[in-house]
């Protein structure tokens, strides 16, 4: 019985300081993949930073060329009637769409939405228009939408003011 009681002095207090090593350096480990895993993610930001920033800086563009004033500007009538002229700005507008289309893969749901949608409101506002009866031609077309543009605020500085804060919530 006293061998049992002298084996147990010597092997409880080791058994004890193992486990309590053990445990301690179960923690350092943890904390050490922790730090790792920190700095690939900081080193991952590092690089796809430039490359979200220049996507938001695309879609601001095609926000802006898309502006009733502005895209009426670059696209003219050509004494074409209204409905051929609403179909030359709604083309215009889906190809700088689709030219665009991959930059959502680096922009949050929300903001993607809020650009898909200002583009449907955008297309849905110049169909209406070139189907209201008072306007015969492309020209009344142009001015109208410019009227427009200027009288309300438009969808697409509200999908811009978005993406700014999209983009300070970077930082």
């Amino acid at each position: 019985m006293d061998e049992i009681i002298e084996i147990l002095k010597y092997t409880i207090p080791s058994i004890v300081t193992g486990g309590v090593a053990a445990y301690f350096l179960k923690q350092h480990n943890a904390l050490e993949n922790s730090k790792r895993k920190f700095e690939l993610f900081q080193e991952k930001k590092k690089h796809s930073l430039p490359i979200r920033l220049q996507a938001y800086e695309r879609m601001t563009l095609f926000l802006e060329r898309i502006h009733l004033a502005n895209i009426t500007d670059r696209v003219d009538p050509y004494d074409a009637n209204k409905i051929e002229y609403a179909k030359s700005l709604i083309a215009n507008i889906n190809i700088e769409f689709e030219h665009n289309l991959v930059q959502q893969i680096y922009m949050s749901t929300e903001c993607w939405n809020a650009i898909k949608n200002t583009k449907d409101t955008l297309l849905n506002i110049i169909t209406a228009e070139s189907m209201k009866e008072n306007i015969a031609s492309g020209q009344e077309l142009k001015q109208v939408l410019k009227q427009i543009s200027i009288a309300s605020i438009s969808p697409t500085v509200v999908a811009q003011q978005m993406i700014q804060q999209e983009v300070q919530n970077l930082f």
